[in-house]
């Protein structure tokens, strides 16, 4: 048995599936919006496995430092669940926006009064006439109009929606407003570093009390010297 057959029947099995039928019966009523839903919830399934894949991957990576990897995976995390978010309000934000948009930006073209039609109605007749054809009926260039204004409209839909949802959302909301709640985030998943142990407190005292005396010192020989500048080129030129 060849791949190709192998492949035609399992996919036959597949269509077969009730969700499948009801998919496809969708899809046959409603082309546009099935294609829209279905364009929107891949993009949305596919952030959904990878910020998945980012948190695990930021969790478990021995490159980042033990202490910054809650961080770099609260902000996977973030910033994937805002990405899928975002994405999906803007999507439908911008299909209910389009219901008063399109007419607005295509008025010559599609007006809602119905003006136009009948501009082209009479100028398509007087044409068909000029050319010794009979004249369609009115009504007969009123559904070809109407289907070409639907058409147009979920031509137009489409783009601007996914445009909203990927461009709009994707690129600009999301990078603005990740990092700030990645901090919110990461503060509900755990302190990123444990509390110091008494000895552990001890020693940074002790190192903070050097680290001062050093300073000390430093100024000194800097205001009996001149500049540090001048003092370390001494040095470095007399190993």
């Amino acid at each position: 048995m060849s791949i190709s057959s192998i492949g035609s029947n399992i996919i036959g099995k597949i269509t077969n599936f009730k969700p499948v039928k009801k998919c496809c019966e969708y899809y046959d009523k409603n082309p546009a919006k099935a294609l829209a839903l279905g364009t929107i919830g891949s993009v949305i399934a596919k952030d959904g496995v990878g910020c998945y894949m980012y948190v695990t991957q930021s969790l478990h990576n021995k490159e980042i430092p033990e202490e910054k990897r809650k961080f770099v995976a609260a902000y996977d995390l973030t910033n994937g669940v805002l990405m899928m978010a975002t994405q999906v309000l803007c999507f439908f934000a911008m299909r209910k926006i389009n219901q008063s948009l399109f007419p607005k930006l295509f008025k010559k073209s599609f007006d809602s009064k119905g003006q136009v039609i009948k501009s082209v109605a009479t100028q398509l007749r007087k044409n068909q006439k000029d050319a010794g054809m009979d004249p369609a009926r009115k009504s007969v260039i009123k559904k070809v109009y109407n289907s070409i204004k639907e058409h147009s409209y979920d031509i137009f839909s489409f783009i601007t929606e996914l445009a909203a949802a990927t461009i709009f959302a994707k690129r600009i909301v999301v990078p603005l407003i990740s990092t700030p709640l990645a901090n919110k985030v990461k503060g509900k998943m755990g302190k990123a570093s444990t509390p110091q142990s008494p000895e552990n407190s001890e020693n940074t005292n002790e190192e903070s009390i050097k680290g001062k005396n050093t300073a000390e010192a430093k100024d000194k020989v800097t205001q009996f010297n001149g500049t540090e500048s001048n003092l370390l080129k001494r040095i470095n030129s007399n190993p």
